[in-house]
């Protein structure tokens, strides 16, 4: 399943009865920042009791831990779900969680790096083989590195992330926007992810879900496989096509892309 848009949804009884309800197409179960640590195991509990009640394929659910309690936490959903995955929260080092690696083998698993350890030590965990995507936080990163929140200052962390995402074949999403009142700024930090190289963004609304599944989209598959058509048809190593060069590396893009959606 492709995912463009991961919805976060705090660990609370009332916010869960929403998933489901939203164009999302992956939700991601808080146990971590948006829970009280007076109310953890109270989440703990009603996590597994909701994740007992959900039977959905048209979306993925993830859980992130709490990388203090994360083994108690990951072993009590193992024992009730199979397709559930992980989000493991301020990823430094693969070492961190190796006391996990019988659940990690059996459920999809992203890697939450949000802090300049994490950045540093990117190349080891992305290597590593139970891991399945990278996902980068940038309010933890940029609160320890006491810089701006902003696309502007940005580019170095995203840029490794996307890079050794793509170096070892592991799906890579871009951090939340928190921009719930400025539409233009919003919708620039999403442009800005899709052309990086992220292959979809975490969310914190509801309403960024469109936009982001939009954006994300494989672009105009008709026209795609035009291309690919004319390409192979001529049987040379470069197109030209509506004033736009073609090579090979565009080519087998296109293919990919139309692999994935059945063209």
């Amino acid at each position: 399943m492709r995912i463009r848009s991961l919805l976060f949804v705090p660990g609370k009884e009332k916010t869960l009865r929403k998933i489901g309800e939203f164009n999302a197409d992956s939700y991601i179960i808080d146990l971590e920042d948006s829970i009280e640590l007076s109310q953890k195991k109270i989440a703990l509990e009603t996590v597994v009791s909701k994740l007992r009640e959900v039977e959905n394929d048209d979306y993925k659910i993830f859980v992130r831990l709490n990388k203090g309690s994360f083994l108690e936490e990951a072993n009590r959903i193992h024992n009730i779900s199979s397709t559930v995955g992980f989000m493991l929260p301020k990823f430094e080092d693969v070492r961190e969680y190796n006391a996990g690696n019988y659940i990690w083998d059996e459920h999809e698993v992203i890697a939450l790096v949000e802090t300049p350890k994490g950045i540093v030590n990117i190349e080891n965990i992305a290597k590593a083989k139970w891991i399945n995507g990278l996902a980068f936080g940038a309010e933890d990163y940029t609160a320890n590195v006491n810089m701006e929140n902003n696309d502007l200052y940005l580019n170095y962390p995203k840029s490794k992330i996307v890079t050794y995402a793509k170096a070892y074949s592991k799906s890579v999403f871009d951090t939340p926007s928190f921009q719930l009142s400025n539409r233009e700024m919003f919708e620039k930090e999403v442009k800005n992810s899709v052309g990086m190289g992220f292959e979809g963004k975490m969310a914190i609304s509801p309403k960024h879900l469109d936009y982001i599944n939009q954006q994300f989209g494989t672009g105009d598959l008709d026209f795609m496989k035009v291309i690919v058509e004319e390409y192979e048809k001529m049987g040379q190593a470069v197109l030209m096509f509506g004033g736009t060069v073609y090579e090979k590396m565009h080519i087998e893009r296109f293919k990919r892309v139309l692999k994935e959606n059945e063209r």
